[in-house]
């Protein structure tokens, strides 16, 4: 089968390339002309472009029998909110409008669960209200609008995939930083109350997901939530994060008007050079929310299963932060 890539230097892009090229596929990134390919394996095709250069798209889908979109615009606080819309709306139209009319088949797009945010009475499926909380989040629910009118206007098929949090070896961004903090000992609070349950899946996982939804006819024209079998609670979190890291977790419990008033303290002076994930307001809010999701979906029509549960995926990280130098042991 030929496929085509998008976000093919991302976390998640250069997994999966990797796994479709162990399966036998013939396979094409679509990168720009400035993205790091090193590691990528020698047998991929690349196609130069941009999501916004309708031309390059159209260049860059010839030939091929599957889509599978993964490049956004991905930050929680991001510098440009405009182009993060443009690119995560404008983006996903254009390539799936220029798939129309091609020998691409199915047209496989990344969307999130961050679409749907926290849920009232978990678990949260794929009919759940949508409520998200954040721009990126957003511009996703309208991507997944556009990508469903587009199947309806043309026929073109596809398959929505929503990906819990994605965490383990080779991620740098959510659970890297708070591993980082925790590590250094700057996270000296915590909410009293962490008993609100999360769920983040394993990178393995979510990539035998998109490669489970490369053939099945039952799956086309539907949405599929990608998620751990077990959530786990914030407590259990951080006494899975510092037993690995091998440091004390955080002593002083405070209520949560006293955590958000302390973030927003910090948040100026964590923020001035970096923009971080974990240094907001929001970060508490979102330790007191339910994000639990169901699989049974994605196990039903895609005959997925997830392999790695939360702790193991957790614990398999930080040890590859120490392995490749991303945190130095004392």
């Amino acid at each position: 089968m030929k496929v085509l890539v998008t976000g093919a230097t991302g976390f998640i892009g250069r997994k999966i390339i990797a796994a479709l090229v162990e399966a036998g596929h013939e396979v094409a990134a679509f990168v720009r002309s400035t993205s790091n390919r090193a590691g990528l394996p020698d047998s991929i095709h690349f196609a130069e472009g941009d999501m916004l250069d309708e031309s390059s798209l159209k260049n860059a889908v010839l030939g091929q029998d599957v889509v599978i979109h993964l490049a956004a615009y991905f930050d929680f606080y991001p510098s440009d909110v405009d182009l993060l819309y443009r690119v995560n709306i404008e983006g996903p139209t254009n390539l799936m409008r220029a798939c129309v009319g091609t020998s691409v088949s199915r047209f496989i797009y990344c969307s999130t669960t961050e679409v749907i945010g926290p849920v009232r009475f978990p678990p949260g499926n794929e009919d759940t209200e949508l409520r998200p909380q954040f721009d990126y989040a957003k511009s996703k629910v309208e991507a997944e609008c556009a990508i469903r009118d587009i199947s309806n206007e043309t026929g073109l098929d596809h398959i929505i995939i929503r990906p819990t949090g994605i965490m383990g070896e080779g991620d740098l961004y959510v659970m890297y930083e708070v591993a980082h903090e925790l590590y250094e000992g700057k996270v000296f609070a915590l909410p009293r109350d962490l008993s609100a349950q999360f769920m983040f899946t394993h990178i393995d996982d979510v990539v035998s997901g998109f490669i489970a939804a490369l053939t099945p006819m039952t799956a086309l024209n539907s949405t599929i939530i990608l998620a751990p079998d077990e959530a786990i609670s914030w407590e259990e979190f951080t006494e899975v994060m510092t037993s690995r890291l091998g440091v004390k977790p955080p002593r002083l419990r405070v209520p949560k008007v006293i955590a958000k008033f302390g973030m927003a303290i910090l948040s100026p002076f964590k923020n001035r050079k970096k923009m971080t994930f974990f240094w907001h307001m929001k970060a508490v809010d979102i330790m007191h929310q339910e994000r639990v999701y169901s699989n049974e979906k994605a196990k039903r029509l895609l005959g997925w299963t997830p392999k790695v549960t939360m702790p193991e995926g957790f614990q398999r990280a930080i040890d590859w932060y120490f392995e490749q130098g991303y945190l130095k042991r004392e």
